[in-house]
């Protein structure tokens, strides 16, 4: 078993150092480069804050468009054009889960243990509801997926928001210093 994880540690070290930094230069660096060329500043920002607003729903990560902000912009607007187009973004998901209600806590009941924490989301006054969400999106549980999730765990939607915005603000920094 300490073989297996040694090996596997050893394994994604490998990823990280060889493989991650080659993916950037090859892929991404590239499309970003495209992107602050081809665009004017004002299309640029609206494309950025349409796919940091629509990719949580697409289930895709908007991390790329959050490090184009934050090279196109810098901090303050990049900051305020990253949150706004997230809120949209956190928004979007929650409104659709509410739509497959049912389904979504079909899937929860499905998986108890792993629901538990989720669950425990939605109980609590307003400040629980709050402090649970700013915990789950600073935490390194998927978000994505909590986005559909929250409703099924009946927490409501101004604790869902303003918590998803306060959990987010490390991540938003993070990406607009890279």
């Amino acid at each position: 078993m300490a073989l297996m994880f040694t090996f596997f540690g050893l394994l994604a070290a490998a990823c990280v150092m060889w493989v991650g930094p080659f993916f950037m230069d090859k892929e991404i660096i590239p499309i970003i480069n495209w992107e602050t060329r081809t665009f004017s500043t004002p299309v640029l920002a609206v494309l950025l804050f349409a796919s940091v607003a629509l990719f949580p729903a697409l289930l895709l990560p908007s991390s790329p468009s959050m490090w184009v902000a934050g090279m196109t912009f810098g901090y303050g607007f990049g900051f305020l054009l990253i949150i706004t187009a997230a809120a949209v973004g956190v928004s979007l998901p929650y409104l659709i889960g509410s739509m497959f209600l049912r389904k979504i806590q079909g899937w929860l009941d499905n998986y108890p243990k792993r629901a538990a924490i989720l669950r425990a989301a939605g109980e609590g006054n307003w400040f629980h509801q709050f402090r649970a969400v700013t915990l789950i999106r600073i935490s390194p549980f998927p978000y994505i997926l909590y986005n559909y999730c929250a409703v099924a765990t009946h927490v409501k939607y101004g604790p869902y928001l303003l918590g998803s915005m306060v959990g987010m603000v490390p991540e938003i920094f993070v990406s607009i210093y890279t």
